[in-house]
């Protein structure tokens, strides 16, 4: 089995599906947006953490000292 992907305008979206859906040998028709389910303020705050990680602005605590 192999999966294609296909770019579609918002407008031509429905046509698209149904053309596939009929054709034979084909299964699995799903539509998949680019929207995140997640709130855009916690995925640049992520981010934000990722760079300052990579940077090197962290404070690392050694896994024996979490309780002290």
């Amino acid at each position: 089995m192999s999966t294609i992907t296909i770019e579609v305008d918002d407008k031509h979206i429905l046509f698209v599906k149904t053309l596939l859906e009929h054709l034979k040998g084909v299964r699995n028709v799903t539509i998949n947006d680019d929207k995140s389910p997640y709130n855009p303020d916690f995925v640049n705050s992520v981010q934000e953490g990722r760079e300052e990680y990579n940077r090197g602005e962290c404070i690392t605590i050694a896994t024996e000292d979490l309780w002290k």
